[in-house]
């Protein structure tokens, strides 16, 4: 009965070790299984949640910027062929004029002697007249009569415009070169601008005014006739005037390699004066390409680059700025329908792995 009691015993020992080793292997396998469950979790929770933006193809149109200066249309130095004596000046600085308007009155001496001698010639100049019609003198006198008939008329003609400075064009008084009173002789003399000038009395035409720029020979090509600009004036910014292309000098500056390009613009309430600063904006060719935000562009530098989402890794990728058409940029080398991220760039650095929101 003692043996059998024995081997009972070592039977249900057996039992219990074994039993035991089964629990710490499934206990065991249950803390891994939760370990791995958690690990997994964790590496999700790591992937950062990024917006993208499809890079897309867009038209752009470069602008163009140019500072100019504002010139009148027209302008000129009024004076006389002959030396006299300024009578009368009927404008004073700043007034208008109209076309045709009596300026400057000179003496008038040379011009009544003038006209006497051509109001007697005339006068033989009739009388023969008469007499060829009837035969009574040979043409060879007849010719002489109206030699001199048609010499007194030029001298009594170029006295007049010399006595009678009327304007060649609609303007305003600039200057009184000479003064009233003071004899005008015909001698060129140094302005402030360091320039020859001479005359009596100096006019501009500043409605319309033109607006002068140079542009460098590499934009040239880009600029024609007729092409639509607009000019924002520094005196008043929110002054804008619409024009367009009214003239290229077809020679180019041979120290700036430029050409000068002129704009009109109306000048009605007189506000914007000669030798004024303004700003020309230009619309340039048109031009189709790859765009993506500005804001998704990142400056390092003095290089810029985007960050791309690729198979759920965030890749650098450097760009070069062509052009910009509002909140987008042209950029080179980007493939149409390449992600692009454009939020938490700040958080992203080369080969983190990224999910899209």
């Amino acid at each position: 009965m003692k043996i059998e009691y024995k081997t009972d015993m070592r039977n249900i020992l057996k039992s219990l070790i074994v039993l035991g080793i089964s629990v710490l292997v499934a206990f065991s396998c249950s803390n891994k299984k939760e370990e791995t469950d958690v690990s997994a979790s964790e590496g999700e929770d790591r992937l950062l949640s990024v917006e993208v933006f499809e890079a897309k193809s867009l038209v752009f149109t470069d602008t163009l910027e140019f500072a100019a200066t504002i010139f009148p249309n027209r302008e000129a130095n009024l004076g006389a062929t002959l030396p006299g004596r300024v009578e009368k000046i009927f404008y004073k600085p700043g007034q208008s004029f109209s076309e045709g308007d009596l300026l400057v009155q000179m003496s008038g001496e040379m011009l009544v002697m003038s006209e006497i001698e051509y109001t007697t010639i005339e006068k033989d100049f009739q009388r023969v007249s008469n007499l060829l019609e009837k035969e009574s003198i040979n043409q060879q006198d007849f010719d002489h009569v109206k030699a001199k008939f048609d010499a007194a008329k030029a001298k009594y003609d170029l006295m007049k415009k010399n006595t009678e400075i009327t304007a060649p064009f609609s303007g305003v008084m600039v200057e009184h070169i000479v003064q009233e009173g003071e004899n005008f002789m015909f001698a060129p003399s140094m302005d402030l601008n360091f320039s020859m000038t001479s005359g009596i009395v100096k006019i501009m035409q500043i409605n319309p005014l033109v607006v002068r720029f140079p542009v460098n020979e590499k934009l040239l090509s880009k600029i024609k006739i007729g092409t639509p600009v607009k000019v924002v004036c520094d005196v008043d910014e929110d002054m804008e005037f619409s024009g367009k292309i009214s003239l290229i000098y077809p020679k180019l500056n041979t120290s700036t390699r430029t050409a000068d390009v002129e704009v009109q613009i109306p000048n009605r309430n007189s506000i914007l004066r000669p030798g004024m600063f303004a700003r020309v904006y230009m619309g340039g060719v048109s031009t189709e390409g790859v765009g993506v935000p500005i804001t998704s562009i990142v400056r390092q530098g003095s290089k810029e680059f985007v960050w791309l989402e690729k198979n759920g890794i965030a890749t650098q990728f450097e760009i070069e700025r062509l052009a910009i058409n509002g909140e987008f940029a042209m950029v080179s080398n980007l493939e149409e329908g390449s992600r692009v991220i454009v939020s938490k760039k700040s958080q992203l650095s080369e080969g983190v792995k990224v999910k899209i929101d």
